[in-house]
């Protein structure tokens, strides 16, 4: 692209950086008093909120850990607290596992703000977390001096496989910002440098520079952050790990999760679910392998029941869609059980072929959520995978889109792929869309997938499950993983001669659905229940407040859970009573896939 075409998608960028800051302007005249702010600026324990539920909580929070003292950390060590993602369960959530941290090392916490919010600033300071610091967006001739930077590095790239493997100390800039356009755009794969490419590479140029300042500024050994893609999540993660941080992780949502914890850059890319072997080895080490293999297997099959009405299309993260995907609706399925041979029947295949499903993923979301990959992103698995099963007409193939195509209404689909690749070949089909999926398992011979759930599912029905990636149970040996693509084109050639599973595999399998499922959702008493959706503000409030005051240390079983954490040096936070105590809640309830 030509320079100064180049250079005018810059100005652009600074009229709509004005614009949102008009934007939060408007927000804070609305949220907070004027006159409370300027009593605010000479007295901080009122609170200027407008937002009575809030200031309660506020007053109430302060109050009961104003007397809380942590003991002087004589290195002076500080805990970095992130404010990534703006939902507001996760950021309690960040503060809870923080605050946590703060009492196990006795440490201090500084948290990190995107700009002046003045809520968050509160909320912050009332978990007892003094100093805010902020990712500045710098000045004009700042952000113009790293938006030529970046003209000229993309300029010095061949191609986008060399623009991907750029990094800086170990932090994945290329990446980065390959992972940001392909989220906001709805493409799954793009070859050329769009003006995106600029701003969002010269916007980490400066984030990078940002957080390397304060890393050596203030002597952080640990952080808390659960988003870990795109930009700035993605660069401050990494920069974190590069500069020898501790990187604490939630995995779940609401009041039930895992803290996952990281201490390498080398784990920049493992995914959060990515459980490692010490807690197969708990596992087996105390004798209660055979009761969570069977409540593993229990789990596997509530889930493949026909008992979840009603069934929806899709399930999503509908509170942060790009602009592209919001004010979407769900449609309502009305499904069916059906048999291999009236499938057969129906789409005029040989019933003594096998089927081979093929689950689709996510196009846009999470893309390079594993330490390696056959493929540059999961739409060009998808076209190689297609061009190559087009020849193998010996297998029938079904097609299973990611509910988050129609959600997201993204502009590379995997229908869109399959009718320019597969449209005409009988052997090949869309999945219908009104089948039950209790029926799926008893008709697919074989899966195929990348990192989702799948991976773990269907080896739990003895079903070989060909992941071309590092799936979450890569350790384990119950996926087919080929680590080339010639690798794979092979197995898909003999895809009939995959091998079934051996008793010992189904039974990894079922004990990782059991580990997700169940051991690694640690209870926090501290904050309510909440989804994916929007939150109530005001009752989510209102919910803490009773929280609060219905809590007792003694009774805080997510920081009894990360302390032994601590001890024993583990990657994740579990429910080790239920491992030393053989407590099983015979109730294994709502299960998040």
């Amino acid at each position: 692209m030509n320079f100064l075409l180049i250079l005018s998608f810059f100005f652009i960028e600074e009229i709509r950086l004005n614009i949102r800051r008009i934007k939060i302007l408007y927000v804070f005249f609305k949220e907070f008093s004027i006159f409370r702010f300027f009593a605010y600026l000479f007295d901080n324990s009122i609170v200027p909120c407008r937002d009575k539920t809030f200031r309660d909580y506020i007053l109430k929070n302060s109050q009961k850990w104003k007397n809380k003292k942590y003991s002087v950390d004589p290195n002076n060590k500080k805990i970095l607290f992130t404010n990534i993602f703006h939902h507001l369960g996760y950021v309690t959530t960040e503060i809870i596992i923080g605050k946590n941290l703060m009492e196990i090392y006795n440490a201090e916490g500084i948290a990190l703000l995107h700009f002046y919010d003045l809520k968050k600033i509160l909320l912050y300071k009332s978990f007892g977390i003094k100093k805010i610091i902020f990712l500045k967006n710098s000045n004009f001739f700042v952000r113009l001096k790293y938006f030529i930077k970046a003209y000229f590095k993309i300029r010095s790239f061949k191609n986008m496989d060399e623009f991907l493997n750029f990094n800086i100390n170990g932090v994945e800039m290329g990446k980065s910002v390959y992972d940001q356009y392909v989220r906001f755009s709805g493409m799954g794969t793009i070859n050329t440098f769009g003006r995106r490419f600029y701003a969002n590479l010269a916007r980490a140029f400066l984030i990078h520079h940002q957080m390397e300042k304060y890393f050596k500024k203030y002597n952080f050994f640990a952080s808390v952050q659960s988003e870990q893609q795109f930009i700035p999540g993605s660069i401050i993660f990494q920069s974190a790990l590069s500069n020898g941080l501790n990187v604490y992780s939630r995995y779940g949502v609401g009041n039930f999760f895992t803290v996952r914890k990281y201490n390498n850059i080398s784990e920049k890319r493992k995914a959060r679910a990515h459980f490692q072997k010490e807690i197969f080895d708990l596992i087996n080490n105390n004798n209660i392998k055979n009761k969570a293999i069977e409540i593993g297997e229990e789990i596997i099959n509530k889930r493949f029941s026909d008992t979840d009405t009603p069934e929806y299309d899709a399930v999503a993260e509908r509170f942060d869609l790009p602009e592209f995907a919001k004010g979407k609706k769900f449609r309502k399925i009305k499904r069916f059980n059906i048999t291999k041979e009236n499938l057969c029947k129906r789409f005029d295949w040989n019933n003594n072929s096998p089927i081979a499903v093929i689950f689709a993923t996510d196009l846009t979301d999470g893309v390079f959520d594993s330490s390696w990959s056959v493929f540059r992103d999961r739409i060009t698995w998808l076209r190689e995978t297609f061009l190559e099963i087009k020849k193998i007409k010996d297998v029938n193939w079904l097609i299973k889109p990611h509910p988050n195509d129609e959600v997201n209404e993204v502009i590379t689909s995997t229908i869109a792929e399959y009718e320019k690749i597969c449209f005409g070949c009988k052997h090949i089909q869309i999945f219908p869309e009104w089948i039950l999926k209790s029926s799926v398992p008893k008709f697919t011979d074989f899966a195929l997938t990348l990192n989702s759930s799948v991976a773990s599912e269907y080896p739990c029905f003895n079903i070989p499950t060909i992941v071309p990636c590092e799936s979450t149970g890569s350790e384990f040996g119950y996926t087919i993983e080929p680590h080339s693509k010639d690798e794979y084109l092979f197995q898909l050639r003999n895809i009939k001669d995959a091998k079934k599973l051996t008793n010992q595999q189904i039974e990894f399998a079922k004990i990782y659905i059991f580990i997700l499922t169940k051991l690694s959702r640690v209870h926090v008493n501290l904050i309510p229940s909440y989804g994916f959706d929007h939150i109530i503000e005001k009752d989510y409030w209102s919910e803490m407040i009773k929280l609060l005051e219905q809590y007792s240390y003694e009774d805080d079983f997510l920081l009894r859970m990360m302390k032994i954490q601590e001890k024993n040096n583990h990657k994740h936070s579990i429910n080790y009573d239920m491992i030393m105590n053989k407590n099983f809640d015979p109730t294994i309830g709502k299960i998040i896939a």
